[in-house]
């Protein structure tokens, strides 16, 4: 009753031991960590079959789908992309086109489209398969993270696993743990988390981060038999960051306060305020940026009740 989750748990300890199973990086560039590409490299050795397929929402330049792709050369693979961001010049998809052929891959497919459009309608592309591994990096807002994770469930495999990067967004989480709750069929069974975004670490922090999980990861496991105890996502429940969102769409001149922003920014009265006030009183958080709020937040942290035989 536990093969698939065996594999899954064995999956993750080994990458986390010895990162990545194989390193194309002659070839292959992109942000992510070497224990989430390694884990998903060995769950495509592992667990895909001629029924099951994996599914990528958010390509950028191939690094996790082609890698994963390589680790089981005979299986089916989707990456559904649809090159609106990160891409400046347009590039992407033809380089991850290049690198397909400088790999000799026969089993990798693009989905040039939104996520939303190509989930309605995935089994256009995937036919009668189902999804035994689907890694979710695409628009991280909270709705974006709920709305990739409803769309799959009619495609999902018994016992699939789900990975979630840029888990250390706590909206990313609070979505995850929206999911869970309302859905008990699908356990947490994995979280790490990295203190902050790369961006905001240090040099020696970053290559740490490198070798572990980037940004932050939730794994869900699609437990058909309920053989797993619940296990939830640290989050905040402030109805402010939600509520706030709909407050400033029912302003009647919202767009008039974004343009007395921009305003006060080239009036330089921000940078006066600083010389008075801490900064961090202005902008409500521990980076101007890449706002995570995830230094406190468990590092490899598996599900209590997964037995310590398997």
């Amino acid at each position: 009753m536990y093969n698939n989750l065996n594999k899954i748990v064995a999956a993750i300890r080994e990458s986390n031991d010895k990162g990545a199973l194989i390193d194309r990086n002659d070839v292959l560039t992109g942000y992510s960590g070497e224990a989430l590409f390694g884990t998903l490299q060995r769950l495509s050795k592992e667990i895909l079959t001629d029924d099951t397929c994996y599914v990528e929402v958010g390509v950028f330049q191939g690094l996790t789908l082609l890698s994963s792709a390589l680790a089981a050369p005979q299986q089916n693979f989707y990456g559904i992309d649809n090159f609106a961001f990160f891409d400046k010049g347009g590039k992407n998809e033809q380089l991850i086109k290049n690198r397909i052929s400088k790999l000799n891959l026969n089993n990798v497919h693009l989905i040039n489209n939104d996520y939303e459009d190509a989930l309605e309608n995935l089994k256009n592309y995937i036919g009668n398969k189902k999804v035994a591994i689907y890694f979710i990096d695409g628009p991280h807002d909270y709705r974006s993270q709920m709305m990739c994770l409803l769309l799959i469930k009619p495609y999902l495999a018994d016992n699939a696993v789900i990975l979630i990067d840029d888990s250390n967004y706590r909206h990313v989480r609070q979505a995850n743990r929206d999911f869970l709750v309302s859905h008990p069929e699908f356990k947490l069974l994995y979280q790490s988390y990295s203190k902050a975004h790369p961006s905001n670490l240090s040099a020696d922090e970053t290559k740490d981060v490198r070798k572990n999980w980037w940004n932050g990861i939730n794994i869900i496991y699609k437990d058909n038999s309920n053989e797993l105890a619940p296990f939830l996502p640290d989050t905040i429940r402030d109805r402010n960051i939600y509520e706030n969102e709909n407050n400033l769409h029912a302003a009647q001149y919202p767009e008039q306060l974004l343009l007395l922003w921009k305003i006060a920014k080239k009036l330089w009265i921000f940078p006066l305020l600083n010389l008075i006030k801490n900064p961090k009183e202005i902008f409500k958080g521990k980076y101007r940026s890449c706002n995570t709020f995830s230094d406190k937040l468990p590092i490899n942290d598996m599900n209590i009740s997964i037995p310590e035989n398997i």
